[in-house]
């Protein structure tokens, strides 16, 4: 695989969504949507208000195309919403995915940097306080929206940075990514979470990587400096 060039004294930055790469969305998520379930029964959610978002959720937690792409904020609301209104919060401490923050150390114990890009605003604290403290910013946005990795990419650039990676497990933000014309091939990665693409389907797009854990990633590796 050819590594990626970057000018000397520029700082390698590898993006990550976070939810699949580095949080367990399944394992969070059916937990969320229980609770959903339980709060809907008991409150004046109207009977069908509530199967539909349950039913998008469920589908945004398998993976389903049609809940990934521009419409993933608006599914997420619909139950979160409800859930932060009675008092329930997200333990992420449990949920934490081992690839994930094997490879966030790997990444800044290199000297490298590491950034977190969600659809929603994210406290990097729920992380472990030796990646936490060392990590560059989370960005939060449209993913399906190339504008939006271009405007994460210009902040890093401003910060004397450069966005070299991309790695996620929904397809419809990679192929926006794709199309920023920003990233080689090389520097988007696909981690199967939970089987909703095959390996063609996501090379065929024009994603350099496909793996099923992050440790196969050799990201400390894949930038060259000249």
């Amino acid at each position: 695989m050819t590594n990626i060039i970057i000018s000397n004294g520029i700082v390698p930055v590898h993006s990550f969504d976070l939810w699949g790469p580095i949080v367990d969305a399944t394992k969070l998520g059916r937990k969320a949507l229980e609770d959903y379930i339980d709060i809907a029964k008991v409150t004046s959610i109207p009977v069908e208000e509530a199967a539909k978002a349950a039913k998008e959720y469920k589908m945004l937690i398998d993976g389903h195309p049609d809940a990934t792409g521009a419409r993933k904020g608006e599914i997420i609301d619909a139950v979160e919403n409800v859930l932060k209104a009675n008092g329930i919060s997200k333990d992420f401490g449990v949920a934490l995915q081992e690839d994930g923050l094997y490879v966030l150390r790997e990444i800044l114990d290199a000297g490298e940097k590491a950034i977190i890009f969600s659809s929603k605003p994210w406290d990097k604290y729920h992380l472990p306080e030796d990646i936490a403290d060392r990590m560059g910013d989370v960005y939060d946005g449209g993913k399906t929206n190339p504008a939006e990795f271009v405007r994460v990419y210009n902040t890093e650039k401003g910060l004397g940075r450069m966005v070299v990676t991309h790695t996620a497990d929904e397809l419809p933000e990679l192929i926006a990514a794709t199309k920023t014309e920003l990233f080689k091939s090389q520097g988007l990665i696909y981690v199967d979470r939970n089987q909703s693409n095959t390996r063609e389907q996501v090379l065929t797009a024009g994603i350099g990587q496909f793996v099923t854990d992050l440790k196969q990633v050799d990201y400390a590796n894949l930038v060259t400096t000249q």
